[in-house]
This record gives structure tokens, sequence and C-alpha cells, in this order.
């Protein structure tokens, strides 16, 4: 069976053919390389207006992260999305002026002070609610066969239902950690 599909330039560009019979490692390549257009296209964000919302883009995904993975510092939160320290650091101090987050203390080690989400950021988030914008999906979808649309909903089934292998990569230590080891010590 041969699915035939269309770029985002429909009239532009010829339908390209796409065989079931491709390698797990061709088809992997090609969903990686359609993934982030399919998270730019279809991003939640790209339906939230300013006004919906009292704080940016990127301070949004700052609270969406904590809201995923709990308390951290500064340094934390900073490593974890790939900012500098001080632009984070920057971040939420907007975001504790506007109440969306406090400072409190480790309850394991009191000299570190952690961010956390208030109950009003705690709102934020969950007005958002989904990573992918529905109404552009519910678009996208309608234009669809019922069987194109059978088709991406079991891929993307498919794909989440999978339990990738845990891999072990090995730590470079960087000046950063060599750091935080010698203060833990």
């Amino acid at each position: 069976m041969v699915v035939t599909s269309r770029s985002s330039h429909e009239s532009d560009e010829p339908a390209v053919a796409t065989s079931y019979e491709m390698t797990a490692e061709q088809a992997a390549a090609r969903v990686g390389r359609l993934f982030p257009e399919l998270y730019r296209r279809y991003h939640w964000a790209n339906r939230v207006s300013g006004a919906d919302l009292p704080v940016t883009r990127r301070a949004l995904e700052v609270l969406q992260h904590l809201a995923a993975s709990g308390p951290l510092t500064v340094g934390e939160q900073a490593e974890h999305m790939g900012l500098r320290r001080n632009s984070v650091s920057e971040l939420l101090q907007r975001l504790e002026a506007k109440g969306l987050v406090a400072r409190i203390r480790d309850e394991r080690d009191e000299r570190k002070v952690l961010v956390w989400l208030t109950e009003a950021g705690r709102t934020v988030i969950s007005r958002v609610g989904q990573v992918l914008a529905p109404d552009l999906l519910a678009e996208r979808m309608a234009a669809m066969s019922a069987e194109e649309r059978a088709v991406v909903v079991r891929g993307l089934e498919l794909l989440t239902a999978a339990q990738p292998e845990p891999t072990v990569v090995e730590a470079v230590p960087t000046a950063q950690t060599q750091q935080a080891e010698r203060n833990d010590r």
C-alpha cells in the first residue's frame, strides 16, 4: 500500500508517495523531520492571544515546565530549559511579581531556594490546557478523508503506546556540575 501526502504548499509541490515498506530508521528520520513542523503549525500558542494570558510565551514555557517537573532552583530551571541562568532569574522575578510563582525553601536543604507555582500560576497553566490547539487540528482533520484521519490517529497511538528502551548516557562533567559536586561535599 502506498500513501500519498501533500506538503504545506499543495499547489507548488507534487504529492510525495510514501511506501509502508520504509525501514524503521527511514520512518524515524521522517517523523523526526516532520514533528517540529507539526508542533509549530498546531501549537496552542498560535491560538492564544496576548490579551488572553498574563504572560509571554517564554514565561508560559517556564510555568509549564515547573508544572511538569515540580519545584526547581533557578539553575535547574535554566539547565532544563537550555537558557542562561540570569535570563531565567529575570523571568522568574517577573512571574513572581505577577503572583504566578513563589520562592520556597527546600525542606531537605534549607540553603536551597526553589521556585514553585502559586495557585494563580496553576490557573494560567490550566487555561492553556493542551500542547496542540484542538481547533487547528479539527480544521485540518476535517479536510482529510475518514481513512486519512484514521491513519494519523492510529500512527500517533502506536508511537505513544510504544515504550522506548531506557538508554544510559554518560554525563560529561561541566564546570557547573563539578562545582555543584564540590559544594555538596
